[in-house]
């Protein structure tokens, strides 16, 4: 939309026929050499058809900004996706029909922040329309524009030209499905997909026991009872759903030195890790809820099904990446007993990792995803190198020192029995909810 289209106005080729073409007029008269007028009649006859055609149009030449339609395919995709974005000329009243409306249109759009763009540099110039592509990179909300259009008509003799809003995309984490096995240390609900230590209605076989009063006869194993004589039936594990939590580190938002406009940041793998999660639980049955230690993100409360799926898709989506000096960090409020704790964060604030200490002395079941890149304090390649006095060299060698020391925290985690793994995607919750599972069935020694 536009708020107040400039009127057109002759282009320069206009402007140069009108001239070429009087000034061969006069020479021929003065010179007296008709000949003379074969060199500017053509341009002067195509100077008089556009301003004829202009007057006996009303106006109605091609070059009515207000027309101008912008139209997006999607206004939401995923991250990685692509987005056509085309933006289509007015359709003069006698090329209604035609496949090009005939109107010439030239389109210019600054390149966005972590997008590829096609044409490359954002300008091209069509008949008819303009297909402009995006292809998001990131995660995030876009602002494809402001669109810079200039409009002529067909005879390239009048053109205006004005700047259009920006077109609002929003880019939502890649949530890719996460190799997770779908059982729980300790389910806490009464129905849903867990196997609970427990025995109760459920498909998984406990153990084959005699028949008591009370017992369904649908249950009745008849191969054991046709073998012993007597009735017997089959016990099963109840099955339940449970609470899952993820907690943000949003603190801060940490990328390699040198690498800010092309590495992964830390926000980058929390969001993605937290989006991987919700829709891996909230897959099968369970609740999930979203805390956010920072400012960043929010807190959400925690929801079953589709519905919250996408309210946590579209929180994240609407995360931001800059953000003032967090003084204060959010705590987690009350928590069910063996609530499963997804702490998502690069360790490096101390009041995260009290935080953690504290959730686990609350009961809760915690696993800490590490989402510190690994591009931070690698000096296997530090920016700048070979160049002898790059700042950027001694930053590397400052975040190397900084994954030394960081060492240590995760050394006392893993001691204290949280378990900690790096993001390195749908895979790496895996082995480590393989072996909380493992540890809560594992048997008890009963102390004296």
């Amino acid at each position: 939309m536009t708020t107040s289209p400039p009127p057109s106005s002759p282009t320069p080729a206009l402007l140069r026929a009108v001239a070429v073409g009087v000034l061969t007029a006069v020479l021929a008269v003065m010179a007296g050499r008709p000949e003379l007028l074969v060199l500017g009649l053509p341009l002067l006859a195509w100077a008089v058809l556009a301003v004829v055609r202009r007057l006996a149009g009303g106006g109605a030449d091609g070059t009515d900004l207000a027309s101008v339609r912008v139209r997006s395919t999607e206004r939401s995709i995923a991250e990685g996706g692509t987005v056509r974005i085309v933006v289509d000329a007015p359709k003069l009243p006698d090329a209604a029909d035609a496949a090009p409306s005939g109107s010439l249109l030239g389109v210019t759009v600054p390149l966005p922040a972590h997008a590829a763009l096609t044409p490359p540099l954002g300008s091209r110039a069509d008949a008819g329309s303009v297909p402009l592509t995006v292809t998001a990179r990131r995660w995030g909300r876009y602002e494809i524009g402001p669109i810079h259009v200039a409009l002529a008509d067909p005879l390239g003799a009048y053109r205006t030209q004005t700047r259009l809003d920006p077109v609002m995309l929003r880019v939502t984490p890649d949530s890719s499905l996460l190799e997770a096995p779908p059982n729980l240390p300790a389910p806490i609900g009464v129905a849903g997909v867990h196997l609970s230590a427990r025995r109760g209605q459920g498909t998984a076989l406990a153990d084959v026991r005699p028949f008591q009063r009370g017992d369904r006869l649908h249950r009745i194993n008849w191969r054991v009872t046709s073998r012993t004589g007597t009735l017997h039936t089959n016990a099963t594990f109840a099955e339940r759903d449970t609470d899952v939590l993820v907690v943000a580190d949003t603190l801060q938002d940490v990328v390699a030195p040198g690498l800010e406009a092309t590495a992964e940041t830390s926000l980058d793998l929390t969001v993605r890790a937290i989006a991987a999660v919700a829709r891996h639980y909230l897959g099968i049955g369970d609740r999930v809820g979203l805390h956010d230690l920072g400012s960043r993100i929010g807190t959400l409360r925690a929801g079953t099904g589709p519905r919250q799926l996408r309210i946590i898709v579209d929180t994240l989506a609407r995360a931001r990446r800059t953000s003032g000096p967090v003084t204060r960090v959010q705590k987690v409020g009350a928590l069910r007993g063996s609530t499963l704790v997804v702490v998502c964060s690069p360790l490096l604030d101390d009041r995260v990792v009290a935080q953690i200490g504290e959730l686990r002395a609350r009961g809760a079941d915690v696993i800490v995803v590490d989402t510190l890149p690994p591009s931070v304090g690698d000096l296997s390649s530090p920016p700048g190198a070979g160049a002898g006095r790059d700042p950027q060299r001694f930053w590397s060698e400052a975040w190397a020192l900084r994954r030394l020391l960081r060492e240590s925290t995760v050394r006392a985690l893993r001691e204290q029995g949280v378990p900690v793994t790096l993001w390195e995607g749908p895979g790496s919750l895996a082995p480590v909810l393989l072996s909380l599972s493992r540890a809560a069935s594992a048997p008890r020694m009963r102390r004296a």
